[in-house]
């Protein structure tokens, strides 16, 4: 092997060296401070008869996510088997940039249109209602048009 080259494997490994085993370890110790700490709080901002449930039932909850974000923050991707080296550049991004750019003229009009209607037909609703109404249709907008790009590339 090149002293350029570096050993790859499934799980990687961490920024500050060390094997795959390390890197795991202290992403699960990152995970149980970060759970913990999440816990604790909910039992002490909630007003719960039981505060020991609820801070095992946060912790528990919460722990997969915050190992996994400990393992994001530090994980070095030159050390990751199979991994795009450059992700920006992959087909799948252009894809995506295009359907986000394009979902966004949409929002625009939708959203002013959808305001002047409101405005002038004199509807009240909630903004919590119209909020997610608007985020589900940005959402349906760009997947339906990264859909229609993957398919027009193919």
């Amino acid at each position: 092997m090149n002293a350029n080259e570096v050993s790859q494997t499934r799980w990687g490994k961490a920024r500050f060296g060390g094997s795959s085993a390390a890197l795991i370890g202290v992403s699960l110790g990152i995970g149980i401070f970060v759970s913990a700490s999440l816990g604790w709080g909910f039992s002490l901002l909630g007003n719960a008869e039981r505060p020991v449930l609820v801070f095992a039932l946060m912790a528990i909850g919460t722990l997969p996510a915050s190992a996994a974000l400990g393992w994001v923050l530090l994980i070095d991707r030159s050390t990751l088997s199979g991994v795009v080296k450059r992700p920006d550049d992959s087909i799948e991004s252009a894809w995506y940039e295009k359907a986000a750019s394009g979902a966004f003229g949409d929002i625009l009009l939708v959203g002013g249109l959808g305001a002047a209607v409101f405005a002038f037909m004199k509807i009240e609703a909630p903004v919590s209602w119209c909020l997610s109404a608007m985020v589900l249709f940005a959402m349906l907008d760009i997947a339906a048009r990264y859909l229609w790009q993957k398919k027009s590339a193919s």
